[in-house]
């Protein structure tokens, strides 16, 4: 049988297509890299070094608030000429404050969860370049991006590989790996010219989209705190500024038990 020819615009499209699944891939790695190891890193970091101040900041936001809530209510039952039973303001104050309290639960479990990662064994270079490597091998045959007619167990084995990427389970990745590296297969394109068009559209916009979200990643929490725990200067200041609003903050409680001491005088 005679050699099949591509008519140009096929080959072309398919050669687009071949490219833009490589951007992707990269992109996805980029991204995955982001969420998964650089900002959990960043996280932790800021939470053991600034968590304890932040949490008592917040506790003592907190503690304010509510006196000052309560220092409102004796004033109202003052000026209604009522009867003034701390015991019931209390119970109003703790139905009012239920927000606060799970918040401050929450910051607890941040903490913890930091203390947990940083008991996690941190990967040679040589190890973090050779995950990095196998991953990006793993996201090329396994993401779903990339890959449209996956089985329900390639998702399967793909949510366990990026969850062995956060984790930096080596072992893990490279079982995974041993199970998708298959060679170089033939790329599997679409049959028809109006089909390589739509399939080049939607790699097009994947990429647009992966972009954008890197480029997002990087203007928000926790990437943007990592100036505080990479720059010494910086991780002072932060310290010095949680600390002075910590004091504010215990002053205006002073101020507000005071005020109220004297209402119920």
């Amino acid at each position: 049988m005679g050699q099949i020819i591509e008519f140009p615009d096929i080959k072309k499209l398919k050669e687009s297509i071949k490219e833009l699944k490589k951007t992707l891939g990269d992109y996805v790695l980029e991204r995955d890299n982001l969420i998964l190891v650089v900002c959990e890193n960043i996280n932790a970091e800021y939470k053991l070094e600034f968590g304890s101040l932040e949490y008592s900041l917040y506790e003592s936001y907190c503690k304010y608030l509510r006196l000052r809530r309560k220092k409102e209510m004796i004033q109202a039952k003052k000026n209604r000429q009522e009867k003034i039973i701390l015991s019931d303001i209390e119970l109003q104050l703790d139905r009012e404050f239920v927000e606060y309290k799970k918040k401050l639960e929450e910051k607890i479990s941040e903490i913890n969860r930091a203390l947990e990662h940083s008991k996690m064994e941190a990967l040679s270079d040589e190890d973090e370049d050779e995950i990095k490597k196998l991953y990006r091998k793993i996201v090329k045959e396994l993401h779903p991006d990339l890959n449209q007619k996956m089985t329900d167990g390639e998702r399967e084995l793909f949510y366990h590989a990026a969850q062995a990427y956060e984790n930096g389970d080596l072992n893990t990745i490279r079982m995974i790996f041993q199970i998708v590296d298959n060679g170089d297969m033939e790329e599997d394109f679409p049959s028809s010219i109006e089909e390589l068009r739509k399939e080049e559209e939607r790699l097009k916009t994947l990429v647009e989209q992966i972009q954008e979200e890197i480029d997002h990643i990087k203007t928000v929490p926790p990437y943007i705190l990592k100036k505080y725990v990479e720059d010494e200067k910086e991780k002072l200041e932060k310290i010095q500024e949680l600390k002075q609003e910590l004091i504010s903050f215990q002053d205006a409680i002073r101020t507000e038990e005071e005020y109220i001491n004297d209402l119920l005088q």
